[in-house]
């Protein structure tokens, strides 16, 4: 038996339950503020521990999600090279709301970290691209950031291709415009939200040391590590059979037993709003992109420039301040269109790190979340965590069924949708006729690149 180690039941939907058996807590969270369950509309795997301080599925202060990176980078550095940070405590109390999330980020971010060694952290699309990057960003020497992504770049190869096996969007690239990232890296740090089996880990490093065999230093971190002990054993013979160490980063530690199955049965869900809300698209055009081209789910060639600050294809951390410079400008923009209430701010797919940090640059009683590929189940049923959904195919990949849940459970003034690039503005329509149902009065569209059809 693990010192410390206690087991706790969670419901999911009817008699699907899951019992969770936690081996590290160090920061003694309580897990019902970490996550709650729901079921997922996929047969490889009908679960979902949806996040509460990811900013994915459900809406959360944007400097929540910022934190969590931040205290993963503080574990890193205190299990990496033994060093502790003042703030620690201060950002754990932050994460447990005992003191204002707001002035903890800013207090933070004025204190970054060099590196010893050159690293390389890689998000994993698309629910962890918004947490790598809140990783790297606590970094400011030695540190480069890259995303996977599922999206199909035509002018270039991808570095890497990996699959995630359970997944509903199973192949993974990583493009770079600069492949000397990768080989001049002398660690590489893995960002996921969760970790269940770890297979998805075994495949990426495993592609990684077949390209990159000067690496031997790994780590993978992620808010939730569920690997067994079977797991953990099968991570320690990979070490010995390719010479690597790799060394797992957690907030909670542990693994689960589900029970029962999940009963999905069509409910009505009362989505539709009174009065159809106010939809205006605005146009804003950046200036930092790169002019590379992708090919949808239909193989339709979509030619709107991608931002540069995403992450997508490598960012260094001497770009921080510049970004920052940059989201701080468009804040400013949009918070002049802020009345009195809350509001939200949604981000799009993989493209979540840049509006949540738009998001936390727009004072108080500001959300975020982002829309998704998961499928979640949505019941009335008491407690459950998804009692409204939304699904559109997405503007930026058209074939791709996209999904918003929860949008009217706050009373929320107005919702700022960021989308980093659409074919054209035909690709809106299917989304602003979803929109047009959701009870918020005021609803802004901030398109910031079109493909040529509209130059």
């Amino acid at each position: 038996m693990i010192k410390n180690q206690y087991e706790q039941r969670l419901p999911i939907l009817g008699n699907y339950e899951i019992t969770v058996t936690i081996n590290d807590n160090p920061y003694q969270f309580n897990i019902e503020d970490l996550f709650q369950m729901a079921t997922r509309i996929n047969k490889k795997r009908g679960f979902l521990f949806v996040s509460k301080v990811l900013g994915k599925h459900l809406a959360i202060e944007p400097q929540m999600p910022l934190l969590v990176g931040t205290l993963l980078s503080m574990r890193y550095m205190k299990e990496t090279y033994g060093e502790m940070n003042e703030l620690e405590n201060l950002v754990v109390r932050a994460l447990r709301r005992e003191v204002n999330l707001q002035e903890t980020y800013a207090q933070v971010t004025k204190q970054p970290v060099n590196l010893q060694h050159q690293t390389l952290f890689i998000g994993f699309a698309e629910t962890a691209t918004a947490l790598g990057h809140a990783v790297f960003r606590n970094f400011d020497s030695n540190a480069t950031y890259v995303h996977t992504t599922r999206e199909l770049i035509n002018e270039l190869e991808p570095i890497v291709c990996f699959e995630e096996e359970h997944s509903h969007a199973s192949s993974h690239r990583v493009y770079s415009t600069n492949k000397a990232v990768f080989e001049e890296a002398q660690r590489i740090v893995l960002v996921d939200d969760e970790i269940t089996t770890g297979n998805t880990v075994i495949n990426i490093i495993k592609t990684l040391n077949e390209r990159f065999p000067h690496i031997k230093h790994y780590t993978i971190m992620s808010i939730l590590d569920w690997r067994p002990q079977e797991k953990q054993a099968a991570f320690k013979q990979f070490e010995q059979v390719w010479g690597i160490t790799i060394h797992f980063i957690s907030i909670v530690q542990g693994y689960f037993e589900l029970h029962g199955v999940p009963e999905l049965v069509e409910q009505k869900l009362e989505n539709v709003s009174q009065n159809n809300a106010c939809i205006q698209v605005l146009d804003a055009k950046s200036n930092n992109v790169l002019q590379y081209t992708s090919t949808d789910e239909q193989q339709k060639v979509n030619n709107a420039s991608y931002l540069q600050g995403t992450g997508r294809f490598g960012l260094t951390a001497e770009m921080h301040h510049e970004l920052d410079g940059q989201l701080l400008q468009m804040a400013e923009q949009l918070t002049t269109l802020r009345t009195t209430g809350p509001a939200l701010v949604v981000g799009t797919g993989e493209f979540m790190y840049l509006p949540m940090r738009i998001a936390s640059f727009m004072g108080s009683d500001v959300y975020f979340q982002s829309t998704t590929r998961s499928p979640i189940y949505p019941s009335l049923e008491d407690g459950y965590t998804i009692s409204q959904k939304w699904a559109f195919d997405s503007p930026e990949n058209n074939g791709v069924v996209n999904f918003l849940y929860n949008l009217n459970t706050h009373p929320y003034t107005e919702l700022f949708l960021v989308i980093e690039r659409i074919a054209n503005k035909a690709a809106l329509t299917e989304l602003i006729e979803q929109l047009e149902t959701v009870n918020i009065e005021q609803i802004y569209i901030l398109v910031l690149n079109y493909g040529e059809e509209n130059e």
